[in-house]
Parts: structure tokens; sequence; C-alpha cells
């Protein structure tokens, strides 16, 4: 059977991100001698002519869908990524009668409910580089098999990948790499998959399982020197927490020193597991910036958002990365269970003490089921069992719905490094795309302190090429 691989994701902030997940089922399709071809419409300007010439020129038997989000998880200036997904559905049943197969994290965090909004076939919750090969297989050999799973959501998080040595090599000859750097400032890989952690809202354990899965560093090194022989020289480690374990993200470091692997990355960390040696390791490895998943800065909230650190925890790490010249950024997120302005106060003081390069602040909550928020929402009739998720479903401290925003608002004109994502404030596609356009790579956070002093951005460019 032919295959054919649809990428609907056209967001560009705050960049085209690389469908990942997407290369990994194209590299167990290539592995086991599936016919296939991929169409990636982040960069189309007319995605039915690039889905007509797709399915006209290869005629697939299944067109695969990989939805990587549902929305952006911003709040007030929402946006749902399902109705122009619908759109490609139809297209796609406009052109073809092929078995239409939904994926993806986005999928799995409300996959009933997408396979009916969508109207597609059939869907893979969880790990689809062996689910969705022996899903084909099936298809194939068993006609009425389709006809007794249709409108199903197949749950393949019973068979995780134990050994993640054993995927395939994500297949990237089909996409166009070239924008993706060029456009997006960087690539992406993986190096575990898996959360151990309680934060109350996230969805990493839902898709990826809470044990964490490791590759080795060889193995890892092995892609990324595939990637620089690509011509893809800043990579972004895509792992929830790329420094935990700490002892495998320095041996991950110690490896890509020993192969002398010349490129730029950065990366998502946990705040509570970084030491000096480990910051000196990843500087020395090429490391720009670390990320960390902060949300707050009041030790009372931290233990709402179901975090395992503390302020001083914070204040220690934002020490140790100003010390070593290691780039950083807080991402926060405002609006948990208990918050008041007096914490909100609380934590934008503590974290202007910690003088990071940039703060990403996020002001109110996505609520996901089969989290700890989605039973406090509902404790607090914040939701109802029967409310939609599909649709914009936000949990904001009922203390500071009506104040927070002036209060940003005045805020962020005296803190330019400071981006609010949801509010549209310091951060925009206009801006971005233009700084793209001078060739600056790697996250833009990492600019932003030296951005600030500068009105003309090709002086600032100069800089960084």
């Amino acid at each position: 059977m032919k295959v054919l691989l649809i990428s609907p994701n056209v967001e560009s902030l705050p960049d085209p991100v690389f469908p990942l997940g997407l290369a990994y089922l194209a590299g167990a399709l290539r592995e086991k001698h599936i016919p296939y071809h991929v169409v990636d419409l982040c960069f189309e300007d007319d995605f039915e002519a690039a889905i007509c010439h797709g399915i006209s020129s290869f005629e697939p038997d299944i067109i695969g869908l990989s939805l990587r989000n549902v929305d952006n998880v911003s709040y007030p200036n929402y946006i749902s990524y399902l109705p122009f997904y619908r759109q490609v559905v139809q297209v796609v049943r406009k052109y073809s009668r092929a078995v239409v197969v939904v994926g993806g994290s986005g999928f799995d965090l409300l996959p009933d409910g997408i396979i009916t909004y969508l109207g597609a076939d059939l869907g893979i919750v969880g790990e689809g580089e062996t689910a969705f090969v022996r899903l084909i297989d099936r298809l194939e050999k068993e006609g009425r098999f389709f006809e007794s799973l249709k409108k199903r959501a197949l749950d393949a998080r019973v068979e995780t990948i134990q050994s993640l040595d054993q995927l395939p090599v994500p297949d990237r000859s089909k996409f166009d790499n070239a924008a993706y750097l060029n456009r997006g400032g960087m690539g992406n890989i993986q190096t575990k998959r898996g959360c151990p952690f309680g934060c109350i809202y996230c969805t990493y354990p839902v898709i990826q399982g809470k044990t964490v899965r490791l590759r080795t560093p060889a193995h890892v090194c092995n892609e990324i020197e595939g990637l620089i022989d690509a011509g893809i020289n800043n990579i972004f480690f895509v792992d929830n927490e790329f420094n935990f374990p700490v002892a495998h993200a320095q041996d991950l470091c110690i490896e890509i020193m020993e192969r002398r692997l010349s490129f730029r990355w950065s990366c998502y960390c946990h705040p509570g597991f970084v030491t000096e040696r480990l910051v000196d390791l990843m500087l020395s490895a090429g490391c720009t910036g670390m990320e960390f998943g902060s949300d707050v800065a009041n030790d009372l909230m931290l233990i709402n958002m179901g975090k395992n650190f503390t302020v001083r925890d914070l204040q220690k790490v934002s020490k140790i990365c100003s010390e070593a010249g290691m780039s950083f950024c807080h991402s926060l997120l405002i609006g948990g269970p208990g918050e008041t302005m007096e914490s909100v106060n609380e934590t934008f003081d503590n974290i202007l003490s910690m003088s990071p390069t940039a703060v990403i602040c996020m002001t109110g909550i996505r609520i996901f089921p089969e989290t700890r928020l989605y039973n406090i929402a509902i404790e607090e009739g914040v939701i109802n069992e029967d409310h939609d998720l599909l649709d914009r479903a936000f949990y904001i401290s009922p203390l500071i719905k009506d104040v927070v925003f002036p209060f940003i608002d005045r805020f962020s004109k005296l803190n330019p490094t400071w981006i609010f994502p949801g509010l549209n404030i310091n951060m925009n596609t206009e801006l971005q795309k233009k700084l793209r356009r001078f060739g600056i790579k790697g996250p833009l956070w990492e600019y932003m302190k030296v951005g600030a002093r500068f009105k003309d951005l090709s002086k600032m460019a100069k800089i960084f090429k």
C-alpha cells in the first residue's frame, strides 16, 4: 500500500517547527520498504494545490495526518488550529478515497473528539512508529478490519517503545530542511521520551508516559552528524527536560566534544537538576542557551503548580548560568490555582532579581484531560465534565483575572526582554520574520537583551552572524 504523509502545521510563531514526529514516521515506512510521499504545508501558499498535486502524482491508499498541536495554548489571544485541519481533510476527501488516519501529540490529547470533528477514518494514540506500520499491514491483508474500526482511535500506549535506540532514523529527506533552518532558525532532535514530574497542567506524561526512556549518546550523535552534514548547524533539543537525568546530559555533552561536532544548540531544562559541571560541559559542547520551565517564583505557587523545586533553586540556577556566561530564560505560567496579584508581583520581582537573558510569560493555563488541572477546574466549577475541550478551555485564577492584564501592559513597557505571547507583547510575526531574514539563528529570546538596545535590527544582526 502507498502512504501519503501530510504535515498540516502552518504556525510560524515563535518559529516554524520542523515536523520531527512525521519524520520518525517516514523513517519507519522507509525501513519497512513501504512506498510513501510527504506533503508539508508549512511553507505552501496554496495548501489545496499542494495536496491535490501530492494525491494525483502519488495516488495513495492511506493518508496520514500528524497533528502537532490543537491550538496555540495562548490566552487571551487564542487560536485553534482544528478548523484548518478540518479543511485539510475536506480537501483530501475531494481528491481521494484513501483511508485517512490521524495521529501526533496534539491528537493524543483529545482523540475521539478530533476524529469526529475532522471527519477522519482512524486515529492512533501514542507512538506511531510501530503502530502505524502494523495498521498498514492489517489494512492491506484484512479488508473487513477497516470497517470494524472505522471512526475509532487505536490506543498504542500499551505498546510503548522501550529501547529508543531501536527507533528508525527520522527521514528528513522529503522536507524542506533549508526553509526550516532559514525561517525557523534551527533544526531539532530528541534524546529521550517520558516525564516523571508532576506539574498539574502538563501533557507530557499523557503523551509520552511517566517513565523516562533514553537514547544512548552515541545514537544521538550519529543523528547530529547527519544534521550537520545536511547543513543544519543550529539545533534545539526538544526533550521536555534535557538535563534529566543529569548523568545522561553530561555523557551526551562529552560524546559531542569527543567527536568534535561543531554546532550551536539550546534546550529546555529543569531548574532543579543543574550543576556547575553540567553547565560548563554544555557550554564546551556548543550550548548557547537554557530555557527553564520555572512557571512561578513564589514558593506557595510552586507547590500549587506541582513543582518539585523552590525559589532558592531558581536563584541558584540563575547564578550558575550568569557566572558561567550561559544565556538563560525563565518561562512563566501566571494564573494557576491560588494565584493572587501579591504572588504575581513576588514572581516578577524575584525573576527580575535573577537577571535572566529573557522571560517568556503566559497568562492563563490551557486545560487538557488526564491532568490534575482538569480535575481542579471541574472541582472549582471552571468547566464541567461535558465541556468541549476542543474549544478554548483555560484556567486563570479569579483573583487576578480582571486586573492582571493592565498590570502586564504597564510592566512590559519597562521590561522589553519579557515576552508575553498571549498578548503579542515584545514578539510578533513581523519582528520574527525580520530577525530571521537577517540570518539570526537559534531561539530568538537569546537575543532579547541585546536587541532591546537596537532600533536598527540590521546592526543587531551583524553582532551575531
